[in-house]
């Protein structure tokens, strides 16, 4: 299946994305999720000054916006820009400016919060980073709630009085997610773990896929990476496309998606050979490598810890909540009594 003249469906192309824009046509994908370069000088991107960095960006969004169908969304997930004094720049409040311009009506700013990461010494530390949603008519976009409900704090709850008495008071399938989620990061020994440094969890997206898309819809990330969301959107059937100009991470991209090793046997990530053994049948895993094996042996599937978003939810709930019970100042003051 063709998207314009010369571009197939289902792939990945390896290619500055403003070269593959200027071959699809207006109005041909439904849901744009990407996270583009911070411009912080990781190994991925080039640093160039912030001015000139909005200014390409504007342009690639121009183009997003002009390939989105009337009833699509944009998730553009970023975090902050550091100037070399070390100030910070939340590049969601620049990003805000740029869609604004095409007069899209922001859904949301979700706040994605990290349990863990990089220590600040001179400033708090970093823990979250932002998801900015806009759609492109705000009278006439696609939203499903019900795939993505979560559970309530009382999920079975019902009324003990009146003429609702024993009927439950809140819908059986659970409750809106909301707007501050906790999905894991995908680092240090996560399943999902590729060579990319700043990956995105497959769960998120899929929240993303299921709520704003139908079966068969196309669903267009304009910085791949190595195809988080090519996974995802195939895993429910959504047909997918995106860039990635860089070769390493393009070829990661496409084993993720073949569900298979390199030319050297080797698997993108941990998932990708668990998926693989299963397929096949086959017992004995430790025959096998991925790309971020550190110093150990795969293990099965059944021996994975792998919690979901509201696991980690709470998780980071009550260690706020013990942070400000108990910060420093009243130890020590506890202890010189």
């Amino acid at each position: 299946m063709k998207i314009g003249k010369n571009i197939k469906l289902n792939q990945i192309v390896n290619c500055d994305v403003r070269q593959l824009l200027t071959e699809l046509p207006n109005n041909c994908v439904d849901t744009i999720i990407s996270s583009p370069p911070y411009n912080i000088g990781k190994e991925y991107e080039k640093r160039i000054n912030l001015d000139l960095y909005l200014k390409e960006q504007y342009e690639v969004l121009r183009d997003c916006y002009r390939i989105l169908k009337t009833t699509g969304s944009i998730f553009w997930q970023v975090g902050v820009y550091v100037d070399k004094f070390g100030g910070h720049v939340p590049l969601d409040i620049k990003f805000f400016e740029i869609f604004d311009s095409f007069n899209m009506s922001m859904r949301n700013r979700i706040v994605w919060m990290r349990p863990h990461g990089l220590h600040g010494t001179k400033r708090f530390s970093c823990r979250y980073e932002t998801i900015l949603w806009f759609v492109k008519d705000p009278k006439n976009y696609k939203f499903y709630l019900d795939p993505i409900r979560v559970p309530q704090k009382y999920q079975n709850k019902k009324s003990w009085k009146g003429s609702n008495k024993g009927k439950l008071t809140c819908d059986p399938l659970g409750k809106n997610p909301g707007d501050i989620w906790a999905f894991r990061n995908v680092k240090h020994n996560h399943e999902e773990q590729t060579i990319h440094p700043c990956q995105f969890p497959e769960d998120m997206i899929e929240r993303v896929i299921l709520t704003t898309t139908d079966e068969n819809d196309v669903v267009f990330d304009p910085y791949m990476g190595t195809g988080t969301v090519a996974v995802a959107a195939k895993r429910f059937n959504r047909k997918f496309l995106g860039a990635e100009v860089d070769m390493n991470y393009y070829n990661v991209s496409i084993n993720r998606i073949n569900g298979e090793p390199d030319n050297n046997k080797v698997f993108p990530n941990l998932k990708t050979l668990r998926e693989y053994i299963l397929t096949n049948n086959i017992t004995d895993i430790d025959k096998f490598q991925f790309a971020k094996q550190i110093g150990k042996k795969p293990t099965s599937k059944d021996k994975a810890k792998i919690f979901d978003e509201q696991h980690h939810l709470h998780s980071i709930t009550n260690r706020i909540l013990d942070e400000s019970e108990e910060p420093a100042y009243k130890r020590f003051q506890q202890v010189g009594r």
